[in-house]
């Protein structure tokens, strides 16, 4: 019975990796606001190994909202899946204080524009809907575009 249902699953045209494609990597990352003369394309391997959506490495533990003041960059993620790219497969917000150089990333939560093409890549439960201090590393890379 066992090797009956294994063989049902392996030929089934919704297995795994149709139902729920590997990520392999973060090909592209924009960063658009009303602030930039125009969005800003990311391509360099090492910002991009910083922002593999799957692992999440871009975003830390919980924050409480940055500033209002500050202003807000939406970023953008290209994937790589076993399908091909993925355009615009995960978005979120990203604030930075330019003072304490703090960034700060928002996942976008239920209703939110972004939340439904977020949670068809990955869903983060507890995260979606809230801010997150961004990753040192991260931040200080996508920080180096914004002031170019």
């Amino acid at each position: 019975m066992r090797a009956v249902l294994l063989a049902l699953i392996i030929s089934s045209p919704l297995s795994l990796s149709s139902v729920a494609p590997e990520i392999k990597s973060t090909t592209r990352i924009i960063v658009s606001a009303k602030n930039l003369a125009r969005p800003i394309e990311i391509t360099d391997g090492a910002v991009l190994a910083l922002s593999h959506v799957f692992a999440g490495n871009f975003m830390n533990r919980l924050a409480a909202p940055p500033d209002a003041s500050l202003p807000r960059y939406t970023v953008t993620f290209d994937i790589q899946t076993i399908q091909g790219v993925k355009e615009a497969a995960y978005v979120v917000v990203y604030s930075v204080d330019p003072i304490t150089r703090n960034g700060f990333v928002y996942l976008p939560g239920p209703g939110e524009e972004s939340h439904r093409r977020n949670i068809s890549t990955i869903l983060r439960e507890g995260h979606d809907g809230y801010w997150h201090y961004a990753s040192d590393e991260w931040s200080a890379a996508i920080n180096r575009y914004l002031e170019r």
